[in-house]
């Protein structure tokens, strides 16, 4: 039995046509005269109401409206939030459905609808094998102890899955142009040719790249109101993509331009605001350097078509912010003054193959957590020529430097002495510590790394110079 915890309350959003019109009745066993019950459709992980109706005198509830309904995958959610799943495809919006508050497939029923035919008959098929994966993971879980077991219910188990996706196969090739096809079809992988499968050189990850959205319809909004498509967005751009800034970059750019091309606007909608919010939330270092690369390519470019111009002017005016730090940019310069109030320091000038600049204040409770990890880290790595641009950002003069004194932080400390530096707008600095990693050129490589990792990343840095000024030894011979 299904069950909804929350249903978010959002305005259906798409073009309707003023001529079209759609009928739904339903007639459900187990309500009364009275009861009330919701439709709405998918819309990536949240659902959008669309109608609410009661149960009439004659025992049925009827969803109607003048107005064409947006294709996709639609539930009817009863007083007890459970809900059992439909199909409306564009041209098909004039159908009855029976089913009862047990919401078994085998007492569904339509009329009207060879699509949700199609829809509720691979429902009833997959009933059995259902069952049967759930008590076989059961058993994994619970009671299986030995080796041999395990194994025989893994292999049952894909034997299942491969059984119903087969199922899906037959249904995709035996209703194309339907909308249950494109759905059914949207939840088989790809599958992978035979010579890649056992690949170990990197062509078998380049193909599945390449043709992750084969069985995807990119050009019908229809697969944005479903329960599929989010999903796979999460998996291409979270996992299956490496996490490095410049290579997502591209990628996403290279799904939006397709997506773009096949008209789909609702779903260019979504996966341009997803990818802009989801690498603006990402705890993963460079990130923002997607975030920088959306809000200047998309919004700032007028290719957000949803967006007023308040909305386009915040993200405008974020992307001037961090657009100077982002990683692979050369740091903004800053030149400040030593404990001694006299000698400045060019961060420019620094001569150093590696260049930690933090910006700190002994008050700080995250700073005084992150600094001792740091002076540790330094400590390992400063005969190998690692600098530290310790900057101080606030003017307890006294205080910082009995804590540098305290807690021996021999590195280089810095602060604006006589309060004419611009780093708190260049590295646009609302918090403490902020810390990059600068390479010899002061080009910023990573970005505010967890303190248990950065001395991992200096070192490896390091040898990534030492690389560098390795003489190239040729073979003649």
């Amino acid at each position: 039995m299904r069950y909804i915890q929350t249903l978010i309350l959002l305005a259906c959003m798409g073009a309707t046509s003023a001529f079209a019109q759609y009928n739904i009745e339903f007639n459900i066993g187990g309500l009364k005269q009275g009861d009330k019950c919701i439709l709405a459709h998918y819309y990536a992980d949240q659902n959008k109401i669309v109608d609410t109706s009661a149960v009439n005198a004659q025992g049925k509830v009827v969803f109607k409206g003048e107005n064409s309904l947006l294709n996709g995958v639609y539930i009817v959610v009863l007083p007890k939030k459970t809900y059992i799943e439909f199909v409306v495809p564009n041209d098909d919006q004039e159908f009855e459905i029976d089913f009862d508050t047990t919401l078994s497939p085998l007492n569904k029923a339509v009329r009207g609808s060879l699509e949700n035919e199609v829809f509720f008959s691979f429902d009833r098929y997959a009933l059995a094998p259902g069952q049967r994966k759930r008590e076989l993971i059961a058993e994994f879980r619970d009671t299986a102890t030995t080796d041999e077991r395990k194994k025989a219910i893994r292999i049952e188990i894909k034997e299942i899955d491969d059984q119903v996706d087969a199922k899906r196969k037959a249904v995709v090739a035996e209703n194309k142009g339907m909308f249950v096809a494109k759905l059914f079809n949207a939840v088989i992988d790809v599958e992978i040719p035979e010579h890649l499968k056992k690949d170990t050189t990197g062509k078998r990850y380049s193909w599945y790249r390449k043709h992750y959205w084969d069985n995807i319809d990119l050009t019908d909004d229809g697969m944005l109101r479903t329960p599929v498509f989010k999903g796979k967005l999460e998996y291409y751009i979270g996992k299956l993509i490496v996490q490095n800034p410049d290579t997502l970059i591209p990628l996403i750019d290279e799904l939006i331009t397709r997506i773009e091309k096949g008209g789909a606007q609702e779903l260019y909608k979504y996966v341009v605001w997803w990818n802009t919010n989801h690498h603006e939330e990402s705890k993963i270092m460079c990130m923002d350097k997607v975030l920088h690369h959306m809000a200047q390519n998309y919004y700032c470019a007028g290719k957000c078509y949803w967006a007023d111009s308040s909305l386009v002017a915040k993200m405008c005016e974020h992307a001037g912010k961090i657009g100077p730090t982002v990683c692979g940019s050369k740091t903004p310069n800053t030149t400040l003054y030593d404990t001694t109030f006299a000698r400045p320091y060019d961060l420019h000038k620094i001569d150093a193959p590696v260049t930690v600049l933090v910006f700190w204040d002994h008050q700080c409770g995250h700073c005084k957590k992150e600094i001792p990890k740091l002076k540790q880290m330094y400590d390992t790595m400063k005969d190998r020529g690692l600098v530290v641009y310790a900057v101080y950002t606030q003017a307890d003069w006294e205080g910082w430097k009995e804590y540098i004194r305290k807690n021996d932080l021999n590195w280089l400390n810095v602060m604006d002495a006589f309060n004419k530096a611009t780093y708190r707008k260049d590295y646009n600095i609302i918090s403490t510590p902020q810390v990059y990693l600068l390479d010899e050129n002061k080009i910023i490589r990573y970005k505010n790394p967890p303190a248990e990792n950065a001395g991992r990343i200096v070192q490896l840095m390091l040898d990534q110079y030492d690389d560098r000024q390795s003489p190239v030894i040729k073979n003649d011979q």
